[in-house]
């Protein structure tokens, strides 16, 4: 039978290996990080192993530097010798290989050099195009030719060592303001001899490192080239650069993967892209360098998260190969998903950055472990905390599923509450064996969540939301809408376990005025009754959102915010896109200033012991969550001798994704 998705399951082979299909699993997560970090090791290997059994063509580890030297990278604390084709570093890298192909995908090998921009290691400086003194001090040497002729040899060994490890190919990252970027960008190089001023010669280095890896790999071998369409920088390497480039390297590669950016700025650059910004943002980029070249194939990566776009793509021309990153995490069976009919169920990334926060750009961001505390800034940027998805519970580091108990029986489950806890509570119980019972007092489930179907910023919020509510419905769980728990329900159903998803409500301190004020999450219901000009006081990642929110429906927002910086409990790439898209619809921010009343026509402040006024039509206020701590006790006592768990923000007021975790937990902890 012809798959829905056509362009996307039409087979293709390079050098004798062939993709089954058109998507290719692109790097996450450094490969060296099974050696610095040994508890993240069987999570790593288990990482590109669940996304090769998911169905992609080709996997690929994360990046890897070359060598420990001049070319050292962050967090690379185990050098290898690449020269050395046995012995343990061989065999656990060979894992990756081996993991991947047991399951009918190709497999590659990641690795890198980031040039003038690499990790400094004293005594070794990094080396680059153009020598200078970097802005954090550090010297960069200009590359002169023995030097070049030792990084390929590095290149050379570190392919040849990837060939030996039974990897079909390799994906060398020479993208994000690496080291061949560095020499291609007329940003970052600036030499006048045979490797500086033209195109050509600006290719050369380049290419002497791709003549290096093809001898490791060998002619059967795949070689995958990443790099990106533009700097994004002014004066920076254009699209118009990348397309020559292309031109210079046709048939060198097998593949040219186009991505975006500088590492470094990520969110600035358009290398990750954010909730804010559109789905499959490079394709035009990687279009413009199909149409030049004539033997390489290309590949597009950048916000992917549907079969839909990918088989647009894909039969428009623009790209031989979609390449999924943090897709990846949010469902690695994607592949499969979209081939057996059940695109529906495919839990498609809210580009959230949970599972890799990224750096901090934002000039309000920075130095961010002086503002937030190095203990803070620390649990955000722990290694532990990557890789987790807040919309695919059965993820991140240390969590093994197998070891949780199995069910000794069916038990009856009463949830309350049909927010997202609540929703994959049923999910997973249901998964489980267990019958739930899901009683939600509102008319309609989703809770919280439901303001999604108002924010033009949420659409892929609104979907996860939306796919909740159709897979609880689909479980064979029990979906009660205007319920209330009573005695006679709990006769009813005579629950062996009850789950408690209430959420939270919205705080109202003791504020003059508060009352006359509107609370901002009522805002997306009631829009007819909101002015033109608006003091939003509260500046936390809720009051961010509904400020972006009413600023794009035409509104002068002003936001307050008593802290020196917004939205402190979020963090790097989204505070970066959210605080970018703030200052690009003009809402005013005032930070370190306390409200001191609500007015009719304004809001009261104090900041640096002056006091001051600002007019609004409309004030509302965003001023946290609290738990449904009464209603809880309530339940509790309703409950009597039947076990009780919590979940989500009546527990502990947190984000989305710890409620979807917290429901999932509950209902595997059933036994």
């Amino acid at each position: 039978m012809q798959p829905k998705y056509p362009h996307v399951f039409s087979p293709i082979t390079i050098r004798g290996k062939t993709y089954k299909n058109r998507l290719i699993a692109a790097p996450t997560m450094f490969a060296h990080s099974i050696f610095t970090i040994p508890p993240m090791k069987e999570n790593v290997y288990r990482m590109v192993e669940k996304r090769a059994r998911g169905g992609f063509a080709a996997v690929s580890t994360g990046e890897h530097p070359i060598n420990a030297e001049e070319g050292t990278a962050l967090f690379y604390e185990h050098p290898i010798d690449f020269t050395r084709t046995e012995g343990p570093d061989f065999e656990a890298i060979k894992e990756y290989a081996d993991r991947i192909k047991k399951h009918g995908a190709l497999c590659y090998f990641e690795f890198c050099h980031e040039g003038a921009q690499a990790e400094h290691n004293p005594p070794y400086s990094p080396w680059g195009p153009d020598g200078y003194v970097r802005e954090d001090g550090v010297e960069v040497k200009a590359l002169d030719l023995p030097m070049m002729e030792k990084i390929c040899k590095d290149f050379y060994n570190i392919s040849h060592y990837a060939k030996a490890c039974g990897f079909d190919g390799i994906l060398l990252h020479g993208g994000h303001g690496f080291i061949i970027q560095q020499f291609v960008s007329p940003w970052t190089n600036h030499r006048a001899d045979e490797f500086g001023g033209s195109m050509a010669n600006r290719a050369r280095f380049p290419k002497m490192i791709l003549d290096a890896c093809r001898r490791g790999i060998g002619e059967d071998g795949i070689i995958e080239f990443r790099f990106s369409a533009e700097d994004g920088v002014p004066g920076g390497m254009t699209i118009d650069d990348t397309v020559e480039f292309g031109k210079e390297i046709d048939g060198l590669v097998d593949i040219i993967h186009i991505s975006n950016g500088l590492k470094w700025a990520g969110n600035q650059t358009k290398t990750f892209s954010s909730f804010l910004e559109p789905h499959g943002l490079n394709v035009e980029y990687a279009a413009r360098v199909k149409a030049a070249v004539t033997k390489s194939k290309v590949a597009v990566i950048g916000g992917f998260n549907s079969p839909e776009l990918c088989e647009e793509v894909l039969a428009a021309g623009k790209a031989d190969f979609i390449e999924l990153g943090r897709q990846c995490f949010a469902d690695p069976d994607f592949p499969n998903k979209a081939l057996n009919g059940q695109e529906d169920q495919i839990r498609r990334c809210v580009r959230c950055f949970q599972c890799y926060p990224g750096f901090c750009e934002h000039p309000t961001d920075i130095p961010l472990f002086e503002k937030l505390g190095p203990e803070e800034a620390g649990k955000i940027y722990s290694p532990f905390a990557m890789g987790r998805c807040a919309i695919n519970p059965d993820s991140g580091f240390g969590w093994y599923p197998e070891t949780m108990p199995e069910p000794q029986g069916s038990r009856k489950v009463l949830i309350v509450g049909g927010g997202p806890g609540g929703l994959q509570c049923a999910i997973t119980c249901a998964q489980r064996g267990h019958k739930a019972v899901l009683v939600e007092k509102a008319g309609c489930l989703g809770g919280t969540m439901n303001f999604t179907d108002t924010d033009g910023d949420k659409v892929d919020l609104r979907n996860f939301k939306n796919l909740l509510i159709r897979e609880a419905g689909q479980c064979g769980a029990d979906l009660r809408l205007n319920t209330q728990v009573t005695r006679e329900l709990l006769d009813e159903v005579k629950p062996d376990v009850i789950i408690i998803a209430v959420g939270g409500y919205p705080a109202v301190p003791p504020i003059p005025g508060i009352d006359g004020a509107m609370d901002a999450l009522s805002v997306y219901q009631s829009m007819d009754k909101v002015g033109h000009k608006v003091v939003l006081v509260g500046g936390g990642l809720v009051g961010c959102e509904v400020g972006l929110h009413l600023a794009s429906s035409g509104r002068d927002v002003t936001v307050v915010e008593l802290q020196a910086m917004m939205a402190p409990e979020t963090f790097g790439y989204y505070r970066n896109a959210l605080l970018t898209a703030m200052d690009a619809r003009g809402i005013h921010q005032v930070l370190g200033a306390r409200c001191l009343g609500f007015e009719k026509d304004g809001v009261k402040l104090e900041k640096n012991g002056q006091e001051s006024f600002i007019p609004a039509d409309t004030c509302v206020f965003s001023m946290g969550m609290k738990p449904h701590t009464a209603v809880v006790e309530k339940l509790r006592a309703l409950a009597g001798d039947i076990p009780v768990k919590l979940v989500g923000d009546c527990l502990q007021v947190g984000k989305m994704g710890d409620a979807v975790r917290g429901g999932y937990m509950a209902a595997m902890e059933i036994v």
